[in-house]
């Protein structure tokens, strides 16, 4: 950073000295020089954003991302089902609908027995 800070104060130094000469072809070097620097903060900033994206998702462990879904669940009283099908297994729409169906069902069978 205290490079590219370095670099723009550069061309603004040279850009004012340009205008205060009212030299057209130095303020068109110029400009051409900040706009490469420009484009080439542009692709160090992208190069470092996907880096920092790519290492944060990979380097957190599954049991750990689990353990905080549970410890936020019991800190806020809720209820949580950490089994989850993975992005590569389909569920039928219905499905959960049926198996909750099936829950009641019974819990009533359970209740008019009593």
């Amino acid at each position: 950073m205290s490079l590219i800070s370095r670099s723009f104060t550069g061309i603004v130094r040279s850009l004012d000295r340009a205008l205060a000469a009212n030299n057209l072809e130095s303020v068109s070097q110029t400009m051409d020089a900040f706009e490469r620097q420009f484009e080439n903060l542009d692709v160090q900033s992208e190069c470092v954003e996907a880096a920092m994206n790519s290492s944060a998702t990979l380097s957190t462990p599954p049991d750990q991302v689990d353990a905080l879904l549970t410890q936020v669940a019991e800190e806020h009283n809720l209820a949580l089902t950490l089994d989850m099908p993975a992005a590569s297994q389909r569920v039928a729409p219905g499905a959960a609908k049926v198996e909750a169906g099936d829950e009641l069902s019974k819990r009533l069978a359970e209740l008019k027995t009593r």
